[in-house]
């Protein structure tokens, strides 16, 4: 019997991306369907693909941070190969892979192997990777079915020039999801239809069910802050600092290698060595407090019940602010006011989170959720 096509992506070595990979297969598991997830890997072959993107200046935009994060990591090679060893580590301990398919060709002749494609969450209809046409699944026989279970655009609109790229493989799905209220009005837009908007994957779970993957120890002893920053802005970390000050409480940090901060040198903090996603999941669980502007940061707090206070990656003001996905998470959970706006204010502390309420909210869009995404793969 043919097996069913997980298409994450647990090979992009960052916490959110990883996690989210691993909740989409374990769901599709949970609802008796045998599936691997496909192991692909580029090659110069297809770099044609990205021309038009050159055309585009916030791809080009992204591309250089791209470049800039690649100078970090050969300069601090050491450190990476570690980070990276530890994320392989976890991914081939909770996860099902493929046969590893190197190149297109490859992947387009494995592609009779499957009966179904679910296409996961994440960034992957972000403009940036239209070039690798994988998380597309043009790459599929026509007949296959495909389901999109809560991907994200991360962007607010298309690039004019993609439109009709997108709407040629947009057309193809069977079912399609999105992740935030911005990805059902893009869709729309471009395919004429109306589409839900469900949970991350990472949400169908609740917080016995993530206490599976709980390391052995805690990443840290005692009461502290958990501070997690995909951006590099100074104004969160002032934040942090006096939130330090008025609890008394240490700060632990997981560093991300994509925006290096010179501020977060200046927080004293205790940084978690070769941490891989279930040290991530732990380090929200135990903490006080979690500081982060992090989508899925937000989610493990709200899974955990916690202190959470969410700020923006990017200046509300940037050309490359994402913020529209912890907007629409933040609105679902009734949990609006726990974005930071750059000032710190006592509230944080003095206010506690009516998670009885949120819970409940969530819960509403989990149960949706799991329907839909049962409905699809029977229908």
């Amino acid at each position: 019997m043919k097996k069913v096509a997980v298409v994450v992506c647990p090979n992009i070595r960052n916490f959110g991306s990883v996690l989210q990979s691993y909740a989409t297969q374990k769901a599709v598991t949970k609802l008796g369907y045998d599936n691997e997830y496909i192991k692909y890997v580029k090659t110069r072959k297809t770099a044609y693909k990205y021309l038009i993107q050159l055309l585009i200046p916030s791809i080009m935009a992204e591309r250089w941070s791209f470049v800039k994060r690649k100078f970090f990591q050969k300069k601090n090679g050491e450190l990476i190969s570690r980070r990276n060893k530890a994320f392989d580590k976890f991914v081939d301990k909770y996860m099902t892979a493929s046969p590893k398919y190197v190149g297109y060709d490859q992947l387009k002749k494995a592609a009779g192997k499957y009966s179904m494609a679910v296409l996961g969450s994440d960034q992957v209809w972000n403009p940036i990777n239209s070039g690798s046409d994988f998380y597309t699944l043009n790459w599929l026989n026509s007949g296959t079915k495909r389901v999109a279970y809560a991907p994200s655009f991360g962007v607010a609109e298309v690039p004019a020039l993609l439109k009709d790229f997108y709407k040629k493989f947009l057309g193809k799905f069977d079912h399609i999801s999105v992740r935030e209220k911005r990805g059902a009005v893009i869709v729309k837009q471009l395919t004429g239809k109306k589409v839900p908007v469900v949970c991350d994957p990472t949400l169908l779970f609740k917080a016995e069910e993530w206490d599976d993957i709980q390391p052995e120890k805690p990443v840290a002893e005692g009461k502290y802050i958990f501070c997690y920053f995909l951006g590099n802005r100074r104004e969160p970390r002032e934040c942090v600092l006096k939130l330090a000050e008025k609890t008394g409480l240490t700060i632990v940090m997981m560093p991300f290698f994509g925006e290096i901060s010179e501020y977060d040198n200046k927080l004293n903090a205790k940084f978690v060595d070769n941490p891989d996603p279930s040290h991530f999941v732990s380090a929200i669980k135990n903490a006080e407090y979690v500081c982060t502007d992090s989508y899925h940061g937000t989610v493990f707090s709200i899974i955990y019940r916690k202190n959470v206070m969410v700020f923006r990656r990017h200046s509300a003001d940037s050309s490359k602010d994402t913020f529209s996905r912890l907007e629409s998470l933040l609105s679902i959970a009734g949990m609006k006011d726990r974005v930071v706006n750059d000032v710190w204010e006592d509230r944080f502390i003095t206010e506690s989170i009516n998670y009885d309420e949120v819970t409940e909210n969530i819960d509403k869009l989990r149960k949706y959720s799991w329907n839909y995404l049962s409905d699809s793969l029977k229908n």
